[in-house]
This record gives structure tokens, C-alpha cells and sequence, in this order.
């Protein structure tokens, strides 16, 4: 999904509405009776979950007294068309994205530099959509054969990104435990397929992937490459500076404690010291994934 997909557009969107409207210090009540409207459809605004019309933004905008710099990026969100034949997919998309999640779909189609460290599983950039079909299927295993497609486009759907060409795709550093690479998702075929993209992926000018093995390069912090169990990503907005995401089981926050995103930084860099080279991780997945067929 890229920042001029609708999904992206809308969901951007009424995050920008709401930090006017916060900034302004107003409720959403007082926005809903300014603009003649209910409190839960500015809800529905703010959380990208329904369309906006321009002149309502512009409504909006007069209330909240943006300035001429957010007045014209959420006239040009509001703008962005939506063909018909991107209407269902994203009417799916919108569906399939819980609300924690929208603000990372926007910001990591926004991110000049991603850093990214997964422990257990690959990191969701570089799924295959069988390795994603297991993952989502075990998070939601009443979802039908319908609902699951959705979450699989909408996952897969996301790596657009790393072949777009206006904005430059984003510069990927990442670090996968090497357990991610022997932790069986599927069956023997899904991992030997999920192997070789990683192996594909590797190849891109602007990703960095690297494996931390089990046995972690010696060095000063050598012990430390052990302390860090928790999925982690930095992102860097060209205009926001560094955004820390963390995600479990229930949800996702995003911490703005500026010494927590920077403590993250260098475990992030202990990390990558400590992992194998770009070639010798590649030979490494190369290898477990001979194992695969």
C-alpha cells in the first residue's frame, strides 16, 4: 500500500484532522457541531474508517485554524481519487486493518529508512503470501476463506513499496533472529519458498538483510545481542524524525519518550554488529533453506 493509495490517503488523513483538531484544543463534539454532524462520524474520520468530503476538511481546516502548510496536504489527501476499480480492494483493506494498525500503514509508506528486528518470524515486508496465509490463519483461526484473502492482499499488498519508483522506496536495515529461519510456519514447502524471497529480497540496492545466528558475532556488547526478545521498528519520517513501533499480541504503541527511541537505536545497532555480514547471511539462508526441499 502507497501513500497515493485511497486506504493510505483516508486513513492519513484523519490522523492530520485529528491533531489539528487536538492542537486546537476541541472535542470531537464541538468539531461534530461545527460541522453539523454526528460525534461518531468525526470518529469515523479521524480513524480512516469513512471518507471525508473537501469541503468538509476545508470546514474543518477554517475551525481548527491549520496553517496554510496542513491546509494544503489535507486538501490533497481529500483529493486523492478513488477509481472504480480500487473501490472493492480497498473497501477490503479498510476493513481488514484493526485501528492500531492504521497509523503504521501510514507511516511506514511515509519512512525514508526503515529499521526493522524480528525474533521469531519474518517480518511482514518480506512474507511470501502462503508464510503470511499461516500467520494470519493461526491469529485468526474463525476468519473464513474470504476475511483471510483480504488480510493476505492487505499484508502483501504493502511491499508495493520496495519497487515504487516516485516516492524512492524506502532504505530497509533488517535484522531476523536466525530463529526465524528454522521455526517451521506451514510445511516444509511455505519455509523453502519464504527462504528464497528473503535470498530475492537481499538482492534489492536499497535493503540490508542480516541474520543474527545463534552463535552472534563477538563483540565489545557481545552478550547484549541476547537481551532483545521484542519485535521492534524505527522508523525515520523525513519531516517527523525517528518513530518507535512496538508490537504484541494485543496491540501496538508508539512510545515518544525520546531517551526509550533512542535506548532502541543502539540495541538496534548492537544487534546488526552482532549478526552475520550481508554475504555470509545470505549464504546462511541459502543454506537452511536447502534443508526445505
Amino acid at each position: 500500500m502507497t501513500p497515493g493509495d485511497p486506504v493510505v490517503a483516508q486513513i492519513q488523513l484523519g490522523i492530520l484532522l485529528r491533531e489539528l483538531r487536538e492542537t486546537a484544543g476541541l472535542t470531537g463534539a464541538e468539531a461534530a457541531e461545527h460541522l453539523r454532524t454526528s460525534t461518531a462520524s468525526i470518529s469515523r474520520y479521524e480513524n480512516g474508517k469513512q471518507a471525508i468530503k473537501s469541503e468538509d476538511v476545508a470546514v474543518l481546516l477554517d475551525l481548527y485554524g491549520a496553517s496554510d502548510r496542513d491546509a494544503a496536504e489535507a486538501l490533497r489527501l481529500a483529493a486523492v481519487p478513488r477509481p472504480s476499480g480500487r473501490r472493492r480492494r480497498s473497501a477490503s483493506y479498510r476493513d481488514e486493518v484493526p485501528n492500531w494498525f492504521r497509523r503504521f500503514l501510514v507511516l511506514e509508506g511515509e519512512a525514508s529508512d526503515m529499521s526493522i528486528y524480528e525474533h521469531e518470524t519474518v517480518t511482514g515486508l518480506c512474507q511470501t503470501k502462503d508464510y503470511a496465509r499461516v500467520l494470519l490463519r493461526a491469529g485468526a483461526p474463525l476468519a473464513g476463506t474470504a476475511e483471510l484473502d483480504r488480510q493476505v492482499a492487505m499484508r502483501t499488498g504493502r511491499q508495493e513499496i520496495l519497487t515504487r519508483t516516485d516516492p524512492p522506496p524506502p532504505r530497509l536495515d533488517v535484522v531476523l533472529n536466525e530463529l526465524c529461519l528454522h521455526r517451521v510456519i506451514g510445511d516444509d514447502s511455505v519455509m523453502h519458498a519464504q527462504l528464497q524471497r528473503l535470498l530475492e529480497l537481499s538482492e534489492y540496492p536499497e535493503i540490508e538483510l542480516r541474520i543474527l545466528p545463534f552463535r552472534p558475532i563477538p563483540t565489545r556488547n557481545y552478550d547484549e545481542a541476547f537481551t532483545s526478545p521484542q519485535r521492534f521498528t524505527l522508523l525515520r519520517l523525513p519531516e517527523r524524525g525517528t518513530v518507535l513501533y512496538l508490537e504484541d499480541f494485543a496491540g501496538a504503541n508508539y512510545p515518544e519518550d525520546v531517551a526509550l527511541i533512542q535506548s532502541y537505536a543502539a540495541a538496534f545497532q548492537r544487534l546488526r554488529a552482532a549478526s552475520a555480514d550481508l554475504k555470509a547471511s545470505r549464504d546462511l539462508i541459502a543454506r537452511v533453506a536447502r534443508q526445505y526441499v
